[in-house]
């Protein structure tokens, strides 16, 4: 399912006047968004502008955020079997790095898959389910 522009400038317009220096950033995002482009670059765009923002900032990015969580997940696979989804959920973390090792140890600490190799990817739900 594409998204209209207007559905993603009424997310990200409210950031442009605080977050101005990462315009590039959000001007990407906006990109990303509306043309479906890769989640995992959604997913570093949001981070960049995170960082940037600051917890005093957290409001302004709250309703990107709810999109990602509505809109993208982790998709657990082995060879190319995918044995299950977890849920994009902010958490604690600061940083995308902080976020991807997280999700790692949560696979690979809470769960007990056998395969020697797994790989954890960012998609778009709505991908998924087609």
């Amino acid at each position: 399912m594409q998204h209209s522009y207007e559905e993603i400038d009424s997310i990200l317009r409210p950031l442009a006047p605080v977050l101005a220096r990462e315009a590039d950033a959000i001007l990407d995002l906006r990109e990303l968004l509306a043309r479906q482009g890769h989640p995992g670059k959604c997913v570093r765009c949001f981070f960049r502008l995170f960082e940037a923002a600051g917890s005093e900032m957290l409001p302004q990015l709250a309703p990107l955020l709810a999109w990602l969580e509505q809109n993208v997940e982790i998709a657990v696979k082995s060879e190319e079997k995918e044995l299950e989804t977890i849920p994009f959920s902010l958490g604690q973390d600061e940083d995308l790095e902080s976020f991807c090792l997280r999700s790692i140890q949560h696979v690979r600490m809470d769960r007990g898959y056998e395969a020697e190799r797994l790989q954890l990817a960012f998609r778009y739900k709505a991908l998924a389910a087609a």
